[in-house]
């Protein structure tokens, strides 16, 4: 897995590459369908300090 993180104007670029899984692979499919919902609480947690709620998540 490697994380990219680079300059995007005002903002900053991330850039998840997970490789090394055959095409067909559950654990592929599985990672492949997780990394939106987290990406997207992590950005919400450092644009506010909370995450989004979700599952694994308590609302405070």
């Amino acid at each position: 897995m490697t994380f990219e993180i680079e300059p995007a104007g005002a903002m900053t670029k991330l850039t998840v590459v997970h490789d090394g899984f055959e095409r067909d692979s559950t654990m592929r499919d599985m990672i492949q369908h997780g990394w939106p919902a987290l990406l997207s609480s992590l950005k919400t947690l450092l644009e506010t300090g909370k995450p989004l709620p979700g599952p694994d998540h308590q609302s405070s």
